[in-house]
């Protein structure tokens, strides 16, 4: 009888262990989805410190317990184009979901000045891939940046530092400017070539051949569309890369493709589907908006940018007083303001409609750092808007391919430079507590053209390495558990 006993007890033990542990937090009887694994049920995860410890049917102890019934508990979303990253930036991140935000087009250089100046007062995960227009100035212009947000107009430099080509000797000097960064943990090598056409093609190449060698990422704003009437010209640009990736065995991802591509959109979609299936390394973005946004004074905007890209100066918007522009403003603006971003209404619908549909594209923002009374409604709403716009109320995508877009793609793309990013972007035991519990029926996003600085609806509770930062649908109080996000150049 004593033996019988003894032996219940001891299966008993086996099967709840769940029950003997108290957990830091508790989140209790959400829809726990996790792209990366399929998982998809109501369940209750425990959470030690910054690690999920425990997923589990059964009841779970906590100090803290969140009631996530009727939302579902999602991987924190991760942004891999996300220029904002300063205070009021990270602030309507979190409130849209985002846990992880790389820039990975700008880039930042030093990257350790940026790291320094971010620790301590993160909301979320941060990273910077090596900077091209840095290295650019530093080697050309003999203008050094001072960290992130060097190539988003906050360092002023000669413009020859854009439009000047480069020696043998400038080039080799440019390359040596970023593999020294991917050495001090940069998460890559990130290009924006429209805005330096002063770089060769040669140039690019050689940047490409020295990222083959590092096994980083290279992230690249393709060059501007040709000035030529032929049909399908634009996919040219993209062709570049490609070819060059394909010749390197360099990873790439092309960012914003239908930006890129507009009406040839497809085109290109076709085109990176077709490197991944003969096993390139090769993925792109895309946000879910018709317009983007650019600085009125950069190179995007120099002779040509009207036939280059179909679009007129009607088709701008300056977000501070919400105006189009007329040829008179835009040049007022671009001669006074510079550094100020305008929006460029130039996406056709179906083709943005075309590309969030796609699984083989992510999301990701590209949200400018707010300087004014907003710049683009895509740095406030990108996430909740593909959840309430193209899952809930369209039905192009359904929620696990759409989380998918945002978590465990991204992600991925991040882990052969970075091992931190594989305990991101999931929902299972050992990852990273960086999670996301949203209400499927009323998540949208409430950020427009009009007014971009409006945060997010139905976004409940986010946690970031295990510290709750949107605690009911507000930001908590004085909490920082952001950490950087590094490369293998720094050991990890």
């Amino acid at each position: 009888m004593k033996a019988a006993l003894f032996l219940a007890t001891a299966f008993a033990a086996l099967a709840a262990p769940a029950f003997a542990e108290t957990y830091d937090v508790v989140i209790s009887g959400g829809r726990v989805m996790d792209p990366a694994s399929g998982r998809d049920e109501i369940a209750n995860v425990g959470i030690i410190g910054n690690r999920i410890a425990e997923i589990s049917a059964a009841p779970l102890k906590g100090k803290r317990k969140i009631d996530a019934r009727g939302l579902v508990v999602a991987p924190g979303f991760v942004d891999l184009h996300a220029h904002g990253q300063h205070d009021k930036g990270q602030q309507f991140q979190v409130l849209d979901g985002v846990t992880t935000a790389i820039d990975a087009e700008g880039g930042a250089m030093p990257v350790q000045a940026f790291v320094g100046a971010m620790k301590g007062r993160a909301l979320i995960n941060f990273g910077a891939t090596a900077s091209h227009q840095c290295a650019r100035m530093e080697v050309i212009a003999g203008a050094p940046c001072k960290g992130h947000g060097a190539a988003n107009g906050e360092t002023v430099a000669d413009r020859k530092a854009y439009t000047a080509s480069a020696t043998p000797e400038q080039q080799k000097a440019i390359v040596a400017a970023l593999d020294r960064e991917v050495a001090a943990g940069a998460l890559g090598y990130g290009l924006g070539i429209e805005y330096t056409p002063g770089a060769g093609r040669s140039e690019i190449y050689d940047i490409f051949k020295a990222a083959a060698g590092t096994r980083a990422p290279v992230f690249v704003h393709v060059r501007s569309r040709p000035l030529d009437p032929a049909p399908g010209v634009p996919i040219a640009v993209a062709q570049e890369v490609i070819a060059n990736a394909a010749v390197t065995g360099a990873p790439l991802q092309i960012v914003h493709l239908h930006s890129t591509g507009l009406k040839d959109t497809p085109i290109l979609i076709d085109m990176v589907k077709h490197a991944q299936a003969r096993g390139l390394d090769i993925t792109s973005e895309a946000y879910p908006y018709t317009a983007g946004s650019t600085s009125i004074g950069s190179e995007f905007f120099r002779d040509g940018w009207q036939e280059r890209s179909g679009i007129s100066y009607g088709d701008l918007q300056w977000p501070a007083t919400g105006e189009r522009l007329t040829k008179e403003t835009f040049e007022r603006y671009r001669r006074e303001q510079p550094g100020a971003a305008v929006v460029v209404h130039m996406i056709p619908e179906d083709v943005v409609d075309q590309i969030i549909a796609e699984p083989a594209i992510s999301i990701a923002s590209d949200g400018m750092p707010w300087r004014t009374s907003g710049e683009h409604p895509r740095g406030a709403g990108t996430y909740a808007r593909v959840l309430g716009r193209y899952v809930r109320e369209r039905g192009t995508l359904d929620l696990m391919a759409a989380l998918r877009k945002m978590t465990i793609m991204p992600a991925q793309r991040l882990e052969g430079i970075s091992p931190q990013m594989a305990k991101k972007g999931r929902v299972s035991v050992g990852a990273d507590a960086d999670l996301t519990l949203f209400d499927p029926a009323t998540v949208a996003d409430l950020a427009t053209f009009e007014k971009p600085m409006q945060a997010s609806r139905g976004i409940r509770y986010v946690l970031v390495n295990g510290t709750p930062v949107v605690d009911g649908g507000k930001l908590a109080a004085k909490v920082f558990p952001g950490e950087a996000i590094l490369g293998t150049g720094k050991g990890r």
